[in-house]
């Protein structure tokens, strides 16, 4: 009976440890800001007309993501030009068959063109061609949950009194990999020469279903977020990659925010989610003041920082928060304000 009293007051033991232990506070925040880059290299000289291509397909890649990679580079390339005083434009030589075909029914007498008055192309002095690797990797695996207590563990007068035990089951679980490798180059149509070739490194995105330790159901595949959008996503921040290399370009930062059990990381968090970030960085100091381990503010005072054009202090929390624990998202973080913190348009 000893025994079963203290599988339950280890069990409820646990249950408060988990609670307070990491970014268990509570809070939430999802925070989304943008600024723009200023290129690392440029177009060359006299580059003022681009076509781009299609992109290439690794193996088992779905062909849909070759018309978007193009697709959100020649959004990119013409905000550039529009937004941001870029002197290039994209040939979009994709429909160029309905001039063709515009044309031959006049040549033809069928339509009230005159005959030889198809559409002219602007020559274009460069072509954009890229290629994209998409890869879906699913593992299942068990989490072990407790499905309940039994016995007299919550009556008497002090914790552990009477007889009880603890019961456990099994969960699936399900976890989803997915992986963008991509690569990308500028070729000068003038003399047939590479201008500017871009590998960044692999962007990967990961999913699972959770179950809580404590009482706890699977979640299904289905309740995941879509395997397209994620997909989706990381296609884009390639791209985006790698125009912001050629053009002025717009990041978009977004970044989920959990506090840690601190009432000033609680607070810090609520003041992100009102958009209040030097309030916010306030809490999240006095926060890492009495703890300087506590990685959820880290990552908070990150995104305060970032947000706000501090981009020195935000690599040095992200830093922070990346020492304290693995979590993608703080890699993340850190590598979007290394790659484009000294390049902020001012």
């Amino acid at each position: 009976m000893l025994v079963t009293n203290r599988r339950i007051v280890f069990a409820l033991g646990l249950l408060a440890v988990t609670a307070l232990a990491g970014c268990g506070g509570g809070e939430k925040a999802f925070v989304e800001f943008s600024y723009v880059v200023e290129p690392t290299r440029g177009l060359p000289p006299g580059m003022k007309t681009i076509i781009i291509q299609p992109a290439s397909l690794g193996p088992n890649t779905d062909p849909k993501w070759s018309d978007l990679v193009a697709e959100v580079m020649q959004t990119l390339v013409n905000e550039a030009r529009i937004n941001y005083g870029a002197e290039v434009m994209v040939s979009d030589r994709r429909d160029t068959q309905i001039s063709f075909d515009e044309a031959d029914l006049a040549a033809a007498g069928m339509s009230t063109g005159q005959a030889g008055s198809g559409g002219v192309l602007d020559a274009a002095q460069g072509a954009i061609l890229s290629n994209i690797n998409v890869k879906v990797e699913k593992h299942v695996g068990k989490q072990r949950t407790i499905s309940g207590l039994s016995g007299s563990a919550y009556g008497g007068r002090h914790w552990g009194g009477g007889g009880g035990s603890v019961r456990t089951q099994e969960v699936e679980t399900v976890t989803r990999n997915m992986t963008v490798q991509a690569s990308f180059k500028l070729l000068d149509a003038g003399n047939n020469r590479v201008w500017e070739h871009y590998t960044p490194k692999t962007f990967q995105g990961t999913d699972k279903t959770e179950a809580s330790p404590f009482f706890g159901s699977s979640q299904t595949e289905a309740e995941l977020t879509p395997q397209d959008k994620i997909i989706g996503t990381l296609v884009e921040k390639a791209a985006r990659q790698f125009i912001s290399r050629l053009v002025p370009c717009t990041i978009i930062a977004e970044a989920e925010v959990v506090s840690s059990g601190h009432e000033a990381s609680v607070n810090g968090v609520k003041m992100l989610r009102a958009e209040m970030y030097a309030e916010a960085l306030g809490n999240f100091k006095m926060a890492l003041a009495e703890n300087p381990d506590d990685h959820c503010s880290s990552f908070g005072a990150g995104v305060a920082s970032e947000a706000t054009g501090q981009y020195g202090n935000a690599l040095k929390y992200y830093k922070r928060a990346c020492a304290g624990a693995a979590e993608p998202k703080y890699v993340v973080a850190r590598d979007r304000v290394k790659d484009y913190g000294t390049r902020v348009r001012k």
